[in-house]
């Protein structure tokens, strides 16, 4: 029979004061028969009555998490299991069509081989029946409050790495290789290093080290033996904390982490193959009747799946074959979808439509940062018009050679992934045009004034393609040039353009928003243009600059480039620019009276049609031109050759021009700005110098040190070691500083080498000799683009 949540809350108390195993499994019995019928779990948990009804799903969560609690349930294990067992006897499986190829064997996947045969035995109660995609509206609540019900055994069932992406073992044994003698050479540190021609499937470096892990079937998966320690701790780390029988044998190990995975997989096929109109009744479900912390928790599950089963995508070479990774990416799309609805509705009383029902940066899939970029930019290049379909509207789903590519999904791409695709889309365009690629060389000298005249100079007269070279930087009498000297350079240059080293400042800066914009008095072409060369040559030499411009500028750049991404300007673009000049117009669009133009009709002059006097008909119209001439118009004569620069550089791009938001390329220009990570920036440290007693007394007290430095200074301390405030896409813990050991004694401060994130620290007397010179040498530093 059917169960209210009132039912559902007694049976979980029986449950917990259950005497033996036989007892518990029969106070049991009465909630797995519930999940195991649709039909059943369609009409339980109801609040009201008849078409008035609606569903208690925050109390099923709370009864069904108490249920499962080891802290509140005794039998929360053996509980547990049997919910488990009845989630995949009623979940559709999905059929393997006719002509499919035989995934048996050492090529199938983990989640093929999962069992239902758990620790315990289950019994199926009576009646109940799987789910299936022909059910109709009972499916869709079915489906709705099996997912609540299982929420919290999904949450937190996968192992998360050091940087909180969740993985999963690979599914063979990883065996030791080790290089050749004759592979041995020295980098250019002085490092003994080893040419192995592999690279790291988890942290997407290139393998160094003598010693690395191959998969023992030969799949095409690699780690460096750094990260296959790392990985291996935090699996043995994940069972001991599930408090897993350690003699338990690997194969049934396995099939208890995947079942998350086998579950969502079962989940996906059977929301996409519902009919459009019940995939429909589900996303509103989703959308407006599910509370948003749990739809919250739900979306960060399927995220957790992706993100386990992404980095074992590219183990094999068609991507393609992997057909429950792209299901449960299709998933993904449709909960995308769900989470857009809120968006086109609007309630009586409120003036204006809502927002998502979750900000859609919960969506971004950062484990795909683990595939290679120029493998699936090659996919991409061969469908480039590829749009994701609107999952929630199309009459069958079904996956094509388009849908299954990680850059046809480009709400869920994380940027720093997309950036690197962007740079091999562009080395692409540079590459048939020259052939070799030969740099451009720029010498220039260090006074500012001086470096603008040079930098102006170098760009003069080049065409397009010539200014698309990487740059090869060297500094007047200096012998340093490579990357390190090239990243100096852009930070010195771009400096040089905004502090003024000309007789007047291109541009103005705005204290209130601590951004930079165009000083339209200023008529010099050849400046701005080479201001945006050095915008794209930044991105072209994998350089970060600071976020000096709002992002308005980032929307215009792509109207030039004619993006499809480019969205109309509006107050909120130009109170980042002007909020004086918002709060005027923002006045004229509250104004209901009839003598608006009476009011503000000096305003409206030169932004309405001749003859078209300023009315509450006409004030939307006019505030729009308003913003558009004041962002665009205004400032013509300097936006339009810094345009032409940018364009000149990564115009070329088709994935630019099509598939990159406002937002987004921001963020491949600038890197993100978020609160600063002591832990994860000392996961991706490295050392030199120091023995290892001092690797872990001294640098674990300057370590603790960091850790205790209030926001600010940990910010200041991210300065004054890398001349930036922006955290590299992929996060802190890829800011890749070296701590090199400079001598000891109490006489010298910290000193950095920006350029290459480089620390010099002198060993001190003390710990707290330490902590006061570095925050003295912290406090000295100059960050450029912080005021």
């Amino acid at each position: 029979m059917a169960l209210t949540v009132e039912g559902l809350e007694g049976h979980v108390r029986t449950v917990i004061t259950a005497r033996s195993l036989d007892e518990m499994s029969a106070f049991l019995e009465p909630i797995l028969a519930v999940l195991a019928s649709p039909e059943l779990l369609g009409r339980s948990f109801l609040h009201g009555m008849g078409s008035n009804s609606s569903r208690d799903y925050p109390g099923v969560l709370e009864a069904l998490a108490h249920l499962c609690s080891k802290e509140h349930n005794p039998w929360a294990v053996e509980a547990s299991e049997r919910i488990r067992a009845i989630s995949l006897t009623v979940l559709v499986e999905r059929p393997v069509p006719a002509e499919a190829p035989d995934l048996s064997g050492d090529s199938a996947s983990a989640e093929d081989q999962v069992s239902c045969d758990l620790s315990v035995s289950v019994h199926k109660p009576s009646g109940s029946a799987p789910l299936s995609p022909a059910s109709g509206n009972c499916a869709v609540f079915a489906t709705s409050m099996l997912l609540v019900a299982l929420l919290p055994l999904m949450a937190d069932a996968l192992p998360r790495d050091a940087n909180g992406i969740c993985v999963i073992p690979h599914r063979h044994k990883m065996e030791q290789q080790a290089a050749g003698e004759d592979s041995m050479y020295f980098n250019s540190s002085g490092r003994l290093a080893f040419r192995t021609n592999k690279v790291c499937d988890n942290c997407q470096t290139r393998i160094m080290d003598r010693h690395f892990y191959h998969c023992a079937e030969n799949c095409d998966i690699d780690f460096c033996e750094n990260c296959h320690h790392k990985l291996q701790e935090v699996f043995d780390a994940f069972f001991e904390r599930s408090g897993e029988n350690k003699d338990e044998d690997r194969e049934r190990r396995h099939d208890r982490l995947t079942w998350v995975i086998t579950v969502m997989d079962r989940v996906a096929y059977q929301i996409l193959h519902l009919s459009p109109d019940d995939r429909k009744h589900l996303a509103n479900e989703f959308a407006f009747e599910w509370p948003t912390n749990m739809f919250e928790r739900f979306i960060r599950v399927v995220i957790d799946v992706v993100n386990a089963k992404v980095v074992h995508v590219q183990d094999v070479k068609d991507i393609q074959s992997d057909e429950k990774f792209w299901y449960a990416m299709g998933l993904l799309q449709f909960l995308y979808s769900a989470n857009a609805l809120p968006c086109n509705t609007m309630r009586l009383d409120e003036q204006n439509a809502r927002g998502p029902k979750i900000e859609y940066d919960h969506f971004i899939l950062e484990g795909i940062n683990k595939c290679e970029p120029i493998s699936e930019w090659q996919r991409w290049r061969d469908h480039p018009s590829a749009k994701v379909p609107e999952v929630l509207d199309m009459d069958e789903f079904g996956l094509t050679a388009d849908f299954c590519s990680f850059l046809t999904h480009n709400n869920l791409v994380p940027v720093s992934f997309r950036r690197v695709c962007l740079l091999c889309d562009i080395w692409e365009q540079i590459q048939l045009e020259m052939g070799r690629v030969i740099p451009l060389h720029v010498k220039v000298r260090r006074t500012p004034c001086l470096l603008l005249e040079d930098v102006l100079k170098s760009f003069e007269g080049r065409s397009d393609s010539e200014l698309r070279r990487p740059l090869r930087v060297t500094f007047e009498d200096e012998e340093g040039a490579g990357p390190g000297v090239t990243k100096e350079f852009f930070q010195v240059a771009l400096r040089s353009f905004l502090d003024g080293s000309t007789e007047q400042r291109l541009f103005r800066y705005n204290e209130h928003e601590r951004t930079y914009w165009f000083n339209e008095e200023v008529d010099q072409r050849d400046a701005f243009r080479a201001c945006g060369i050095l915008l794209g040559q930044a991105v072209l030499n994998n350089v970060l600059v600071p976020n000096i411009f709002p992002k308005v500028l980032y929307e215009l750049l792509l109207r030039t480039l004619e993006s499809p991404c480019a969205r109309p300007v509006g107050l909120e673009d130009l109170a980042a620019v002007s909020k004086e000049t918002a709060q005027s117009l923002q006045l004229v669009l509250d104004y209901g009276a009839d003598d608006i133009d009476t009011v503000f009709g000096d305003l409206a002059t030169n932004h309405l049609p001749a003859g078209c006097p300023l009315s509450q008909d006409t004030k939307a119209a006019f505030v729009q031109a308003y913003v558009e001439w004041y962002l665009s118009g205004r400032i013509e004569a300097q936006l339009t050759p810094l345009s032409e620069g940018f364009r000149a550089i990564l115009g070329g791009s088709v994935l630019l021009r099509t598939m990159v938001d406002a937002v987004q390329l921001e963020k491949i220009v600038c890197g993100g700005s978020v609160a600063v990570d002591v832990a994860a920036i000392r996961r991706g440290a490295a050392c030199e110098g120091w023995s290892r007693a001092e690797e872990a007394d001294y640098l674990g007290a300057f370590w603790r040190i960091i850790e205790d430095f209030s926001e600010s200074e940990r910010m200041q301390f991210v300065v004054f070691v890398t001349a930036s405030d922006r955290v590299p896409l992929r996060g802190w813990q890829d800011l890749q500083l070296t701590v090199q050991k400079n001598g000891v004694g109490d006489d010298r401060l910290p000193t950095a080498h920006t350029c290459f994130s480089q620390l010099l620290l002198p060993k001190y007397s003390s710990t707290e000799k330490l902590r006061q010179n570095l925050l003295l040498a912290v406090a000295n530093s100059e960050g450029f683009g912080l005021r």
